[in-house]
């Protein structure tokens, strides 16, 4: 195989394998409960790997709304880790699906906080009286297979 092709399939690969990593946008309206539980631990894995002290990560929720009026559903996200200080700062993320599912995360200092149930910092669509299954037990089950950044 000459030197050129080996060089294509090595940028194919690396391109093709890190597509694979966190596929954020996949479509989460038409997913069943386990491959959404499945796609929830991906997305965790990925909010963990992006964490300042990884090991230090905290789920302490992950919610399925009820679907909007246009049937969209989202998934939203309660966590918290080290920050520079050593203290502990909350976050939350959302994949919207009203925003082609698109992962937004918010830390303490942009509008984030309270509980879920609570809805001070919560926007639209993971308000409490929207919120239709918890599904944090078995997202935190099945996230830590998928961590890309050690412990």
């Amino acid at each position: 195989m000459p030197v050129g092709n080996s060089r294509h399939l090595t940028l194919l690969v690396i391109l093709f394998s890190g597509a694979t990593i966190f596929a954020q946008n996949a479509d989460i309206q038409t997913m069943d409960d386990a491959a959404l539980k499945q796609h929830a631990a991906e997305t965790v894995a990925h909010l963990h790997d992006t964490m300042l002290d990884p090991a230090s990560f905290v789920l302490d929720g992950a919610f399925v709304t009820k679907t909007d009026k246009k049937g969209k559903r989202s998934v939203c996200y309660e966590f918290r880790s080290h920050n520079k200080m050593g203290g502990y700062s909350e976050g939350r993320a959302v994949e919207d699906g009203a925003d082609d599912n698109r992962l937004s995360v918010y830390s303490e200092g942009n509008g984030a906080g309270g509980f879920q149930g609570y809805d001070v910092g919560w926007f639209a669509p993971c308000k409490s009286k929207n919120i239709a299954h918890d599904i944090t037990a078995e997202v935190a089950a099945l996230a830590p297979a998928q961590y890309r950044k050690t412990r």
